[in-house]
């Protein structure tokens, strides 16, 4: 009987430990265009959905009902529903035993609360259904309230992006002859063909046979209840307006940074990838989140909504996990930075400024270390933890050069930040070259260097350093002639060597001998100190060196040389050139003759070839062995037409074309 009695008592205990531990959640289910076509068998999504709780009646709505165990009898209840609805769940789709998504169309304007049961735990969202009345509509339109000064001007900020000339630029040409009717779906506000909801399809438009400048302001007049519509406006991201009218209950307008509501458009598996870009991308990934109450200083770069409230000076809003998804870096609503991006400069711990970044000053904001690196080593005793270092992001400090520990010496710096347009997007968002339909793994919205295969998408050197391989370990940097900078009798690619060199860094930090570093605490001396915080800096980088080459060897052996090792930031000095370069001619176009500059770090069999603008070898002004160094040739087009003309520099393993232009 006991034995039967301890049992009852496990099997109920373990229930309410799952009960309790169970969490249950109902949110929508963005569909995109790109969705809809790979559902190819089921046809289960067969239309689009924006992702918003706010939408326009006739509308098809995806729900998610999430359980964090194996749903247990899951039921959908429509607890409330405007007066004259019709509306009922559509088909259930079972995603795998924790998430279930179903349908649903509201058929009337007004509030629809709709609850999700598993077990005992229940979850509810509100939808409203509403009618679009366009950016200057209605009784009182978006323009009317949201273009003042407490709300920061947001409709003439809106006014000078694409988005609000997306039909304009349509149907006046600018978007050449490719836009057509099915274009509008995307190109207007509200156009559902299959929902009667006031959007721009449902009133008299007949599409142009003539793209022309000036079309967009004669169908102002002649079809102005659907131009009212026209262009993508503020009810195309935040849902119909009839219901609104500053009332903010039971979803009336929504805000949403999900990526669905981008991806409605955006994301067609075409000639639109970017989402399905970023959905394989880190800022995507829900393990790089990061919210909650204790820990708001982590907030503004691990959390959609916290990096806005950064860039717009306000305190901290959010205590859920939010992504890093378009809206946090592109503003919606106002074009003063190309692309729409949020912000182009940024500020270092140290005080450094950014401003001439590019759009790439977007990404040094949170890419970039959490301290000011001199009075942290030099206070380093009071931060004796197993944290102790610039902490996960310090890849703006490294490419820029600067914020690490160098024991008030100045190294040298490899011109990546300099020479590279936008800085970080100049190569992590370089194209990486794929077939139409397909989607690459390497490059724009993936911001990844390595597509999904492993592969190092080295084009994007290419255009500096020429091709001296398939993987950015192939790379060398040479020093003083020679690329083996960490010492071991063997000449290896950059990344290899400056593996070579942490170890050694490695082995003279306490335990010395030992390639695994202990956590720092009060009998480390400051040298050691400060050679640990450039150690983890380099680790953290992540580059391996990539991103500032000769800074990062230059921070290595000074951290060894001051520990003993077997170099020493004096092997550094030299005026022998570190890479292989290629110069533009200069002048440029010329008449008849130009200079054309190069360097090599090594001694080479040089060649510069010249080629005519069909590809036809027409003069060779170099063939010689030569040391490393930098050498000027010139080239005396008396004898040739004018047009345009290449010349190739082939050295060793690198070759380097650039393109120069003959006018007589």
């Amino acid at each position: 009987m006991k034995n039967s009695v301890l049992a009852i008592f496990f099997f109920f205990a373990v229930g309410t430990m799952l009960s309790i531990a169970q969490t249950v959640t109902l949110t929508t289910y963005g569909v995109a265009p790109y969705d809809v076509s790979i559902d190819s068998v089921e046809h289960y999504f067969d239309r689009s959905y924006n992702g918003l709780k706010n939408v326009g009646i006739n509308s098809k709505v995806y729900l998610l009902g999430k359980s964090t165990v194996a749903l247990s009898n899951p039921v959908w209840t429509l607890t409330e529903k405007p007066s004259g609805s019709n509306a009922a769940f559509g088909a259930i789709k079972d995603i795998d035993t924790s998430n279930q998504i179903i349908t649903f169309i509201p058929d009337v304007q007004g509030t629809y609360k709709i609850t999700f049961t598993s077990g005992t735990k229940t979850s509810e969202i509100i939808l409203n259904g509403a009618l679009y009345y366009g950016v200057e509509g209605g009784p009182a339109s978006c323009k009317t309230c949201h273009n003042n000064i407490l709300f920061d001007y947001v409709y003439d900020k809106w006014a000078g992006t694409n988005h609000a000339k997306a039909t304009q630029k349509g149907l006046d040409g600018e978007l050449g002859n490719f836009f057509n009717q099915s274009c509008l779906k995307c190109h207007t506000t509200g156009n559902d063909p299959t929902a009667a909801n006031d959007g721009f399809d449902d009133f008299s438009f007949v599409f142009p046979s003539n793209l022309v400048p000036g079309t967009y302001n004669q169908y102002l007049t002649l079809y102005p209840d659907a131009m009212k519509r026209a262009d993508v406006q503020c009810e195309a991201c935040h849902g119909p307006g009839s219901n609104h009218l500053s009332q903010l209950d039971n979803s009336k307008i929504d805000v949403s940074l999900s990526s669905d509501v981008c991806a409605y458009c955006h994301k067609d598996g075409m000639h639109n990838i970017v989402p399905l870009q970023w959905d394989i991308s880190v800022h995507a990934a829900e393990t790089h989140l990061y919210s909650g109450s204790s820990r708001y200083a982590c907030t503004p770069c691990h959390n959609g909504q916290g990096f806005i409230d950064f860039v717009k000076g306000n305190a901290q809003s959010v205590q859920v996990n939010i992504p890093i998804t378009c809206a946090t870096c592109h503003d919606p609503h106002d074009a003063t930075n190309l692309h729409q991006v949020r912000k182009v400069t940024a500020t270092l711990k140290n005080g450094v400024a950014v401003d001439n970044a590019g759009l790439g000053g977007l990404c040094i904001n949170c890419h970039q270390s959490r301290i000011n690196a001199v009075p942290f080593v030099e206070n380093y005793l009071a931060s004796l933890n197993n944290r102790y270092g610039p902490h996960h992001g310090p890849q703006g400090d490294m490419l820029i050069g600067t914020n690490a520990y160098t024991w008030g010496e100045t190294l040298d710096q490899s011109p990546h930040f300099a020479a590279i347009e936008n800085a970080c997007v100049g190569c992590h968002m370089y194209p990486n070259a794929h077939t139409l339909g397909e989607t690459p793994t390497a490059g724009g919205h993936t911001f990844s260097m390595v597509d999904g295969n492993g592969n190092d998408n080295v084009e994007a050197c290419s255009n500096c350093h020429g091709n001296f391989g398939p993987s950015f370990s192939d790379k060398k940097l040479y020093i003083n002639g020679s690329a083996d900078l960490d010492k071991n009798g063997v000449a290896e690619g950059l990344q290899i060597e400056i593996e070579g060199l942490l170890h050694q860094l490695a082995m003279l930090l306490p335990p010395v001998g030992s390639p695994n570093v202990n956590v720092i605490d009060s009998t480390w001396t400051l040298d050691q100190a400060g050679a640990l915080y450039n150690y983890v800096q380099i680790e953290e980088d992540r580059s391996m060196g990539m991103h500032n080459p000769r800074f990062t060897v230059g921070l290595l052996y000074l951290s060894i040389g001051k520990l003993g090792g077997i170099v020493s930031v004096d092997d550094l000095k030299s005026d022998v050139p570190s890479d292989y370069s290629l110069s533009n001619n200069y002048p440029n176009p010329f008449n008849p003759t130009t200079t054309i500059n190069f360097s090599i770090p090594e001694q080479a069999n040089v060649k510069v070839i010249i080629y005519d603008a069909l590809g036809n070898q027409v003069d060779v002004i170099a063939d010689e062995v030569k040391s490393a160094g930098t050498y000027s040739v010139k080239w005396n087009a008396t004898n040739y037409a004018s047009g345009i003309y290449f010349y190739r520099l082939e050295a060793n393993n690198f070759v380097q074309v650039r393109k120069m232009i003959l006018m007589k």
